[in-house]
């Protein structure tokens, strides 16, 4: 294989998915640029080319899928941060309230004597 085109790859500062998309584009126009048709090739030679296209396209839909899960996951968070913020606004007017309850126990406790 022609090292060349992907020498500077692992220099630049391209995310993974950058770098698996050039990688992948320097395949089709390799595959693109030889003689082979895909139906001309071997069965051997045909089932490595399919696999390799299904791996890379199921890695893409993985990694869209992952950064759908923490979207989600981070909107989650958010909402469950919101929740614990109004539940901790509830337990101190639930405690000043049983404050005011007190008082006013003792009120009645001393208005009765």
């Amino acid at each position: 294989m022609d090292t060349s085109q992907t020498a500077g790859l692992a220099d630049e500062p391209h995310s993974d998915r950058a770098t698996a998309e050039r990688l992948y584009r320097l395949a089709l126009q390799a595959f693109a640029g030889s003689d082979m048709e895909l139906s001309a090739m071997r069965p051997a030679e045909r089932a490595q080319v399919l696999l390799l296209q299904a791996i890379y396209h199921e890695l893409r839909h993985g990694r869209g899928q992952a950064g759908a899960q923490s979207a989600a996951l981070a909107e989650h968070s958010r909402v469950l941060n919101t929740h614990s913020e109004a539940l901790t606004d509830h337990a101190d007017e639930m405690d000043r309230l049983r404050s005011a309850m007190l008082g006013h126990s003792d009120a009645l406790g001393r208005s009765r004597r």
